[in-house]
């Protein structure tokens, strides 16, 4: 990893950010299609009343409310079977990760056929996928300038990617204003999610210089703004600083994808329930502790945006960093916590060191025996 290698850089998805940007929805969507099939999760959206505006927007839209939390294969299948028989030619995704993973799956699966299982991988739609629009009503996972749909494969019980260029949206709108409905619990899981792509995004192997730019960037204002937007929900100021925050981290993400935290937090959340951008964030420490051997200039940058300058003893300096803002927000940096129990730690590292997909954008190659360590160190929250 250099700071000045040769990189390609696609980002397409047109972004417009701004309270009240919700509302232009409708004209965003009489350019991409006719009829929309507007994918959210089952609660939510209609319990804030955001799934009524955003249909009033969509005349003739089918409304696809069945995303769970962490989506399968089965239920974007059926979406899928659902968005083809409506005749629909566009996609709707409202919601946090989760509708816009299953939408993208949706989007793919309604112009090519078959099963999630035959796109997982990179590129491997021969159709193009029908046009999205984003709308976050969280600030996170930054899916909504990503080409990726980040799907749990009911056979393996992992979390698995279906990706490519064209999965990019087509238009993100980004309305701080949505997502001032939040719980605490949520913004706070969503915003560390934003946290731990920015860090694992500027220490990955297929870091750019844009893509350092917008990681640095993300984990500063992550860094500043959460602890407000948790404790001050209607605080525009820092709703907005934490979407734009979470569409950093995603570009970011989009170019260099992520590192072993996210691999080794799947296991958290698939077999524990922990929240996604918690259980990455209680990986952090330990992985970036090891990672302030392999990169000090990098991670002396990230331990300042979080607010610990000591160059000389970096591994402690991000870690104060990190386990200072989870003691802002009120959560134990240890996974046992937060129901983990130290009984699988082994088996887990054991898979994610056979597996060097997990491993492919992670400096240094840690080995099994590391990974159990950090395992274990996340598990105790030293």
């Amino acid at each position: 990893m250099t700071d000045m290698n040769a990189y390609t850089w696609h980002m397409p998805t047109e972004m417009v950010f701004g309270e009240g940007s919700f509302d232009s929805l409708g004209d965003h969507a009489r350019r991409l299609g006719s009829r929309f099939f507007l994918v959210t999760g089952k609660h939510s959206a209609r319990a804030t009343g955001l799934l009524d505006r955003a249909v009033a927007q969509l005349p003739g839209c089918i409304v696809f409310d069945a995303v769970d939390e962490n989506p399968g294969n089965e239920v974007c299948e059926a979406g899928a079977r659902a968005c083809v028989a409506a005749g629909c030619d566009g996609i709707v995704a409202l919601g946090g990760g989760s509708p816009m993973d299953a939408a993208k799956a949706i989007a793919v699966l309604a112009t090519n056929g078959g099963r999630c299982t035959d796109y997982f991988g990179r590129d491997q739609y021969t159709k193009a996928p029908l046009p999205i629009i984003a709308v976050p009503t969280t600030a996170g996972t930054g899916s909504e300038v990503t080409p990726y749909a980040v799907l749990v494969d009911a056979a393996t019980r992992m979390k698995t990617t279906i990706a490519g260029a064209e999965l990019f949206p087509k238009v993100a709108l980004l309305d701080p204003a949505v997502t001032a409905t939040m719980p605490r619990h949520v913004t706070i899981a969503t915003g560390l999610d934003a946290l731990s792509q920015g860090m694992e995004g500027y220490l990955s192997n297929k870091a750019t210089p844009v893509s350092d730019v917008l990681a640095l960037e993300a984990t500063a204002l992550v860094t500043q703004w959460l602890p407000i937007a948790a404790d001050a929900p209607e605080n525009l100021e820092a709703r907005s600083a934490m979407l734009h925050a979470s569409a950093l981290a995603g570009m970011a993400i989009a170019q260099t994808g992520t590192t072993l935290v996210h691999g080794m937090g799947y296991y958290l959340t698939v077999e524990h329930g922990v929240a996604h951008g918690l259980a990455n964030a209680l990986l952090l420490a330990p992985v970036f502790r090891y990672n302030a051997h392999h990169a000090p200039e990098r991670v002396a940058a990230l331990a300042t945006c979080l607010g610990d300058a000591d160059a000389v003893h970096l591994a402690t300096a991000v870690t104060r960093g990190i386990h200072a803002l989870l003691d802002r927000l009120g959560v134990s940096p240890a996974a046992r916590e937060h129901g983990v129990p130290d009984t699988r730690l082994g088996e887990f590292a054991a898979h994610i060191g056979a597996d060097p997909y997990r491993l492919k954008n992670q400096i240094g190659a840690p080995d099994t025996e590391e990974i159990q360590r950090f395992y274990e160190e996340a598990w105790a929250g030293r």
